[in-house]
């Protein structure tokens, strides 16, 4: 009996392991163990792994497509530096993606749905409300609640495309959290409670209009973190996309 494992056997194997990398990478680099602009050696991930470079690269692949990875030629990928530019690259997808998800929301959102996202929207609000300090935490509570209620709304729209796009933005910003401290500014009350009471009115165009202005709020947030975070004495190596030399890959080769 012949011992070699089938092709389809080999090609399954080839797949899990591509997601366990890829899952892997994307949980460093959103937790902030690998720094915006570090280099990530093809080498090195695959003597990790124990395996070849091919679903290293597929895994690479994937990372670039979720806007996780850079790659800056056929040899050389690094983790998704920071900039003003890709703020708010981001906040243009995020803005398009949210206005276009509450105006579906107010047409096919049911009674029950709307009455879940209201306590929601309640919950919200109130940790805002609190001060509370996990609310400044990549994974605290506020956070996490925030998350919760646009990726509901997102739901609400119907529409698989626009919750995904809104998870991969979403993941951009747990890397960003990492490296910039956004501090509250004072929210209006019950901010997220209107965007609900705006899809109960069944009123697309108000919808859109509040959540446009919610979300450039979030982006004037996050740019002043950015700004302070450049201004510091010394500010981060990686802003803009670049780390100082001998800083995270310590130099290692990317191939």
């Amino acid at each position: 009996m012949l011992s070699k494992k089938s092709p389809s056997s080999t090609g399954r194997g080839t797949v899990v392991l591509t997601r366990m990398i890829y899952d892997r990478l994307r949980d460093e680099i959103i937790a902030g163990k690998l720094k915006p602009g570090e280099v990530l050696s093809r080498r090195q991930i695959a003597g990790r792994y124990g395996c070849s470079y091919t679903p290293v690269i597929e895994a690479l692949v994937r990372l670039e497509y979720a806007g996780l990875v850079e790659t800056e030629s056929n040899q050389m990928a690094r983790v998704r530096g920071l900039s003003i530019e890709k703020i708010r690259s981001d906040y243009v997808l995020r803005e398009a993606c949210e206005t276009q998800a509450i105006r579906l929301a107010c047409e096919l959102a049911t009674v029950t749905e709307l009455e879940l996202l209201a306590r929601l929207a309640e919950e919200v609000d109130a940790t805002a409300k609190q001060g509370d300090e996990t609310q400044f935490q990549v994974m605290g509570e506020g956070p996490v609640l925030h998350w919760s209620f646009h990726r509901r709304v997102a739901e609400l729209s119907r529409c698989a495309a626009l919750v995904n796009e809104l998870e991969r933005i979403e993941l951009l910003g747990r890397l960003k959290a990492n490296w910039i401290f956004v501090e509250e500014l004072p929210d209006p009350p019950r901010h997220h409670g209107h965007l609900v009471d705006l899809i109960w009115q069944r009123d697309p165009v108000a919808a859109d209009a509040a959540m446009r202005a919610h979300v450039r709020r979030g982006l004037e947030k996050e740019l002043r973190g950015y700004w302070r975070a450049q201004s510091s004495s010394p500010g981060p190596a990686f802003l803009d996309g670049a780390l100082s030399s001998g800083a995270g890959s310590s130099g290692t080769s990317a191939v």
